[in-house]
Formats: C-alpha cells, sequence, structure tokens
C-alpha cells in the first residue's frame, strides 16, 4: 500500500473492556476532521446474561400496574436490590409470550406520492403535556402480535386495510424501570384501498388522539418542529428519524 495511504495509529478510546483506536489517513493537520474511530469488536462471553431474579415482592398494586421490590444476583455474583414497576398480568419472557404491548410503524403508500407514515398526538397523564409518538397498544391475552398492531392502527387510526410487513423480537421499553416490553410491528397500507379511503378511528372511552400523516423525507426536521410547538417527542420515533437521516446525509444534529 503506497505511503500516503496508510493509516497513522492515533490515541485509543476504552470502551467498556474493548478498545478503540482513533486512526487518520489524512495529512496532521486534517487529522481532527477526518479522524476515524476503527472498532475492535469485543467477543461476547455471554457473561452479563448471568445475573439472575431471585424474587419479587409486590408493594402496590392499582388495577394497571404493580410496584414492586426485587432482589437479584448480578453477573458477579452479588446479590441486590432494585425497586420496579410492572404491568398487572405481566408473565416472564419465553416463547409462550408474545410481549406485552405492540409499537406501529405504519409505512403509507399511494401512487405516484412519497411515502409517509402515521404519527399520533395525545396527552399523557404522566408527562402533564401531549406527545407525539406512533400508533401502540397492549396485546390482548391470546392475541398474536400481528393481529393487535393491525386491530391498534384501526382503533387509533381508522385505517382498517394493512399488510403486515416484519414484526421483531420484544424490545425493552424502559428496562431500568420496568419489565415492560414491546414488539414493533412495520404495516403497510395503500391508500389507493378502497378500505382505507374513509378512515374512522374507534377510540375508547378514556382516549383522545389525533392523528397526523407526514412524509417519511425530512420526519426528524418534522419532529423538531413538533417540539418547538411544545409536544415531547417518543425517544423510539426520535430515534428512528435519526437514524434515517444518518443513513441519507451523515451526521445530523441531535
Amino acid at each position: 500500500m503506497p505511503r500516503g495511504n496508510s493509516l497513522r495509529p492515533g490515541p485509543s478510546v476504552r470502551l467498556g473492556t474493548c478498545q478503540a483506536a482513533i486512526s487518520s489517513s489524512a495529512p496532521r493537520h486534517e487529522t481532527a476532521k477526518k479522524s476515524m474511530l476503527m472498532w475492535h469488536p469485543c467477543p461476547d462471553t455471554g457473561r452479563l446474561k448471568n445475573g439472575q431474579i431471585l424474587r419479587i415482592d409486590d408493594l402496590a398494586s392499582t388495577r394497571w400496574i404493580k410496584f414492586q421490590a426485587l432482589q437479584y444476583k448480578d453477573p458477579r455474583g452479588r446479590v441486590r436490590s432494585w425497586d420496579m414497576v410492572s404491568r398487572n398480568g405481566y408473565l416472564p419472557p419465553g416463547p409462550q409470550v408474545e410481549a406485552d404491548a405492540v409499537t406501529i410503524f405504519p409505512r403509507l403508500w399511494r401512487e405516484g406520492e412519497p411515502a409517509q407514515t402515521i404519527l399520533v398526538k395525545q396527552f399523557r397523564p404522566p408527562l402533564g403535556t401531549a406527545t407525539i409518538e406512533v400508533p401502540a397498544g397492549l396485546i390482548d391475552e391470546g392475541e398474536t402480535a400481528e393481529a393487535a398492531a393491525l386491530r391498534e392502527l384501526q382503533e387509533e387510526t381508522g385505517y382498517r386495510v394493512g399488510t403486515v410487513a416484519s414484526v421483531s423480537q420484544p424490545l425493552a421499553l424502559s428496562p431500568g424501570l420496568t419489565n415492560e416490553s414491546t414488539r414493533l410491528v412495520v404495516v403497510d397500507v395503500d391508500l389507493d384501498d378502497p378500505g382505507n379511503q374513509d378512515p374512522q378511528q374507534k377510540l375508547d372511552d378514556e382516549e383522545d388522539i389525533e392523528v397526523e400523516i407526514v412524509p417519511l423525507s425530512g420526519l426528524l426536521t418534522r419532529l423538531r418542529e413538533y417540539q418547538s410547538d411544545g409536544y415531547v417527542v417518543y425517544d423510539g420515533l426520535w430515534c428512528l428519524a435519526m437514524g434515517m437521516t444518518l443513513g441519507e446525509r451523515g451526521s445530523p444534529q441531535g
């Protein structure tokens, strides 16, 4: 390899128990501008999966949730305590459990138009303000994630005809606080389908949801506009928009 193209080793960055070296092929005066992080993947020993829940005690309970004290053994074998919140009816993860909920990412298509998605606005009492989210809801007993996603999409947005494109494995929502899990379901919605011409929501009495149709292109910019208007954006939606923007042009401002 010609000398001018060789990588010069730079300072190392400690990442947990692994190390990454910052190197650059640029002249010294451009190193700061053109430096890159050379990743050295950590071998997965599985050590962190050795933690174990020893007992869970209910401290208080309401119709929907429980406040619990948890005793566990950490990956180093030390017995520790943790406080957590769980949904009533929660079961430990396993093949018999879909997840607590579904989070739905709708992809809306119409002939000759750019792809769009559905966002929902609603007041969230714990925050004391309105949020911008994607459609979501709890999985009913005996219901699959696919069926729950199509049902919730119709109830919250009114779109009756959709095709499930993919379903994720159970995902953590706020793992430092709760064991609640969700599955991300991507649903394709054909706006030219006759069943989607006059969408009518089917909300429960306690629900008050407004629907927003927005282009996928420029989603992060649109979310910033919602923030400027006083809305709190769901973190999963922000991560999605940030990832899309990173893929398109490189390095957005957060």
